[in-house]
């Protein structure tokens, strides 16, 4: 077990999030605290100062409209300079923030408002509005709405005939109530006040709401900031979801603890040039940007002339050999080597990145010894929504290629007699949100929090995740797929008889399937076909037949949800192939590896043709974990 709780006296340590933010306040007034992109192409520069008028502007309104101390009050917004106002103003009144992903579906978004009892909803935009004032009428504890950005007024007027609806930035304009009214209400707040309630992605489970304190959170962004150090003169850019507790803790709440700035993103489309544009110090991200980065530096590296491609491979060995393997290489060559290859590569990221920290899914070795090799500084991290989110990250000036770090100082991690992952610690959520039976099989009877996830020890203490204890697929986007109800939906396909999930690290699911012999034999006969079945796994028009009815049947799933190609089993899973238990359950782990080698061909050939992958950034709220 590595015990790393802190002793240290918590006699100056801020009693809730907003005190935290009022600290910063004070210490760096007039420094940059947000950067805003606008559509015209200029930045809007928020300073400290004025973050601070304005969460206390829109805090005063909604304690004027009733919004008090353990209400529920929902946020759905893309990220944006709106997020922390919004998000701590709720936080200022006592009420907990309940972030929802944009992109929900609306019976996903009203069983969560629903579940959560939320009392308001602060909405982004026209379709944000529409998409509220669409299930509405099913919420009766939703008193009334805030539009933040500008609607139709025809929009506006349709939203107001289902209740209240108020413009955030006439409530910006000026405040409802004194001052003095309003600190009295967040100075009264204490550790044990939720701060925030977010909803897990629901991959091992229907989704549940997730409590994290302020205790909680101050607690994460304490351990954190004792691993990676942040500056004033740091700025993060911000462009995976605030909805996700990785960015919102790793991205807003640790940077503007610590009097850092926060440039937010115009949308995944412009983020290259965004990096650019508005080139930050910090990254937090999800494996696929840097993947995407590897891919387009390998297939450089395999274009245009021969010399050309001789000294860009051997530029990034000689990257690898002497910032990875701890080489001896003559001080010229590495100078070349970056002149000519490597200092382009960290340009990609912006040219000033001394950290990027990685979350939401396992980053492959080889693209992680390239970018260091490049001279980025990876940092892979490990945590669970439930930890508020971090349990571990590398160190920056000790970073450990291949395992998630070390273990934040204020925590405590044990690995389990069968390797599972167990935490204790301050950051350690109370529990699920009106689900005490959940809550009880979270947390044990001595407050260890079991993760799920397998690891093991490094001979350097850092902290190695093998694997989860039960098959949950994390893409490396961050996205993270429940099996089962997807092979539920393919095996409604009178044409597929078994079906196994695959796609763990990897940029879409695919799926081994097992044809119904009696289907695809009348399929074939009526084309007037003779296949015989030992022919089939190599069959390219069958193939084309199971894909689409994969597509077919999983057309009203998730996108990320999806299988984007199959395998075609050679045989039955069976009990004799040893693909079947003895209650007649696929063995996923069988299958996957029976399979390894006709999945790596499906992916490589995916991936050198720039097949079907999806977005770098994971759209929905995070579930049971991450690790990175």
């Amino acid at each position: 077990m590595r015990d790393n709780q802190a002793n240290a006296s918590q006699a100056n340590e801020p009693r809730n999030l907003l005190e935290l933010l009022a600290s910063a306040v004070d210490r760096w007034r007039e420094r940059p605290a947000l950067w805003q992109p606008e559509p015209d192409g200029a930045v809007h520069i928020w300073t400290y100062h004025h973050l601070w008028q304005a969460v206390y502007h829109a805090g005063s309104h909604l304690l004027a409209q009733g919004v008090g101390r353990g209400d529920a009050v929902a946020l759905l917004a893309p990220n944006g300079a709106w997020w922390p106002v919004a998000d701590f103003a709720i936080q200022s009144t006592g009420a907990m923030t309940v972030p929802l992903y944009p992109g929900l579906p609306d019976l996903s978004l009203q069983r969560q408002l629903a579940h959560c009892q939320a009392r308001a909803a602060l909405v982004a935009g026209e379709t944000g509005l529409r998409q509220l004032c669409a299930v509405w009428p099913a919420l009766p504890d939703l008193r009334f709405v805030v539009c933040i950005g500008p609607v139709p007024p025809a929009v506006l007027a349709h939203a107001r005939a289902c209740g209240p609806v108020y413009e955030w930035a006439a409530w910006l304009r000026k405040p409802a109530l004194p001052q003095t009214v309003w600190e009295t209400q967040w100075q009264g707040l204490c550790g044990h006040d939720t701060a925030t309630v977010v909803y897990t992605s629901g991959t091992t489970s229907d989704p549940k709401g997730v409590i994290l304190t302020h205790a909680n959170l101050l607690a994460n962004i304490a351990g954190i900031q004792a691993l990676v150090s942040v500056r004033p003169t740091d700025r993060t850019l911000s462009y995976l979801p605030l909805s996700h507790i990785f960015e919102r803790t790793a991205g807003q709440f640790v940077p503007l603890s610590a009097g850092a700035a926060i440039a937010y993103t115009r949308g995944l489309e412009h983020l290259m040039e965004d990096l650019r544009r508005l080139p930050p110090t910090l990254l937090t991200t999800v494996p696929r940007l840097l993947e995407k980065l590897a891919d387009h530096v390998r297939r450089q590296g395999a274009a245009g002339p021969s010399w050309r491609q001789s000294w860009l491979q051997r530029a990034l060995a000689d990257g690898v050999a002497a910032r990875v393997d701890g080489q001896a290489l003559p001080r010229w060559r590495l100078w070349l080597a970056d002149a000519l290859v490597l200092r382009r590569i960290r340009q990609a990221l912006g040219g000033r990145v001394r950290a990027v920290i990685v979350g939401g899914a396992p980053l492959p070795l080889q693209v992680g010894r390239l970018l260091a090799g490049a001279g980025v500084n990876i940092l892979e991290g490990y945590g669970l929504t439930e930890t508020a989110p971090v349990i571990a990250v590398n160190p920056p000036d000790a970073p450990r290629l291949g395992t998630v770090g070390k273990v934040l100082p204020n925590l405590q991690v044990k690995l389990a007699a069968d390797g599972e992952i167990c935490v204790r610690g301050p950051s350690v959520t109370p529990g699920y949100l009106y689900d005490a039976e959940a809550t009880r099989q979270l947390l044990d009877a001595d407050g260890w929090l079991h993760t799920g996830d397998v690891g093991a020890w490094s001979e350097e203490g850092y902290l190695m995740v093998r694997g989860r204890k039960k098959h949950v697929i994390v893409l490396s986007t961050g996205k993270k797929v429940l099996p089962a109800p997807v092979e539920s939906a393919v095996l409604t396909s009178p044409y597929i008889d078994q079906v196994c999930l695959a796609g763990d690290g990897r940029k879409f699911v695919s799926a081994v399937v097992v044809p119904d012999e009696a289907a695809v034999a009348a399929w074939l006969q009526a084309r007037g076909r003779s296949l015989a079945r030992t022919e089939w796994a190599r069959d390219d028009e069958l193939r084309a037949l199971l894909l689409s009815e994969v597509k077919r049947t999983t057309a009203g799933l998730l996108p990320h949800e999806q299988p984007k190609q199959v395998v075609v089993a050679d045989a039955p899973f069976t009990l004799a192939n040893g693909l079947l238990t003895p209650t007649l359950k696929v063995r996923g782990e069988a299958v996957l590896a029976t399979y390894q080698a006709a999945l790596d061909a499906l992916y490589a050939t995916a991936e050198s043709t720039s097949g079907p992958e999806e977005s770098a950034v994971p759209p929905a709220p995070p579930g049971s974990g991450y690790s990175a």
